[in-house]
């Protein structure tokens, strides 16, 4: 994607009105890297799929940065590596034909007690990684080795800590031991738009993007793996963001994940497809380790043989995947004990979901909160939603469906306790 349509892309979809809320502007800046080339095998490396290029790479990447800034090219070829440390205004530009390969399992530095992330850059800024290249963890051989040790520490592909002016684009990530990409805890000014990312269904906690940081774009991305396909706010805040036109096919979904100690707002997902997920939108965590979510807006989206559309839960632990959460009665629910509010307390308010439509495999939903901190103020518009079994919504204030359409396990009826729901405008009777 040039930057001219990357930038048209962010003021066309936003800012946005729903729910009688405005979302905040997406429109982040992008990385200034110098156009001095700096080709790797001028400094030694080959791409032979032989040679160790640890050294050769990270001296290429050290030139670059001793030069104020330039582009690391890698021609098309196979160039092994173990852990890279990215500096600012550094483009990795993996040229059509090349892949970066993680040295494999057993030639890995820590062994498999302390391995590092492959490629990391902390507090860096004007950083790029693009090109038509691959990305390849060589994972299949720790997941296999994970299954029977779980003490195995498995090392992530990409980890850029408090980084901005980060833009990702057009690469392709695959087979990472861990997590495939994470911008972590105070970054700001994110791009990542026409990302493939594409692991094996039965990968192990392989997520595709971690998110945290502020003025957030994710566009035109196709993402695949054995866990979630975006996770966002566990590793600091998350403001500010917008996922569009992106395509997520095996995975989790689009999740907040189960520590959002430092809270999650003002955050779009429009124009995106769902095919063949456990979920497509997940909101998780526990006592402990919540935070505040608000101001999110989901719409224009269309879910197909996911196992359930929308889940948003404070019960993490107790609750497992969408067989078991669906499970849960009214009665189960009302023994469940009363805890203190403090401010690790999941709060989930202020949702709003349009135009979404799901054919799913389990369940149609769940909204379960807490008995002293309710989900509270969701609003579905023209949400339709097909499912063989319940829309369970338990411990929830303000939740209104409008213009709806639902077939499930009991036709379009809800299964609720102490909680206040509205279809078009008449409460639904519920157990408190």
């Amino acid at each position: 994607m040039t930057r001219f349509k990357h930038r048209l892309l962010a003021f066309i979809l936003v800012p946005l009105l729903l729910g009688g809320r405005e979302a905040r502007a997406v429109n982040p800046a992008l990385p200034s890297v110098p156009a001095t080339v700096f080709n790797v095998t001028t400094f030694g490396a080959l791409g032979d799929g032989v040679q160790d290029n640890t050294t050769n790479l990270q001296y290429t990447i050290n030139a670059a940065a001793a030069a104020g800034g330039g582009i690391v090219e890698f021609p098309a070829g196979n160039y092994l590596s173990g852990p890279l440390t990215l500096r600012s205004r550094i483009n990795l530009r993996l040229d059509a034909g090349s892949r970066l390969l993680m040295l494999p399992l057993g030639a890995y530095p820590g062994g498999d007690t302390n391995a590092p992330t492959f490629i990391t850059a902390n507090d860096a800024t004007d950083l790029e990684i693009s090109g038509r290249g691959t990305v390849d963890g060589q994972g299949a051989a720790w997941w296999a080795a994970c299954r029977t040790n779980r003490e195995l520490v498995r090392p992530m592909l990409f980890n850029f800590y408090s980084c901005k002016r980060v833009f990702i684009h057009d690469v392709t990530f695959t087979s990472p031991p861990g997590h495939h990409c994470g911008l972590r805890k105070q970054g700001g000014d994110i791009t990542i738009s026409n990302l493939t990312v594409n692991t094996a269904p039965n990968s192990r906690n392989t997520d595709g993007l971690n998110l945290a940081g502020t003025n957030v774009l994710v566009c035109n991305c196709h993402i695949s793996d054995g866990d979630d396909n975006i996770a966002m706010g566990s590793t600091g805040v998350l403001r500010d963001a917008l996922i569009t036109n992106c395509v997520f096919g095996f995975g989790h979904g689009v999740s907040l994940g189960s520590g959002v100690r430092d809270g999650v707002s003002n955050l779009v997902v429009a124009n995106c497809s769902f095919n063949g997920g456990t979920f497509g939108i997940r909101m998780k965590a526990d006592n402990g380790s919540g935070g505040l979510v608000q101001n999110l807006f989901y719409h224009d989206l269309t879910m197909t043989n996911v196992q359930m559309p929308v889940l948003i839960y404070s019960y993490y632990r107790t609750a497992g995947g969408a067989g078991k959460i669906s499970k849960f009665t009214p009665q189960q629910i009302a023994a469940m004990p009363v805890e203190p509010v403090t401010s690790t307390t999941p709060a989930w308010r202020d949702l709003t979901f349009s135009n979404l439509t799901a054919y799913a495999t389990i369940a149609g939903g769940t909204i379960w909160g807490k008995p002293d901190l309710a989900v509270s103020n969701v609003n579905f518009v023209n949400v339709n939603i097909t499912a063989p079994g319940p829309f369970n919504i338990y411990n929830a204030r303000g939740i209104r469906f409008e213009d709806c359409r639902m077939k499930l396990q009991n036709g379009d009826q809800f299964t609720t306790f102490n909680a206040d729901v509205s279809v078009n405008g008449t409460p639904v009777a519920t157990p408190k």
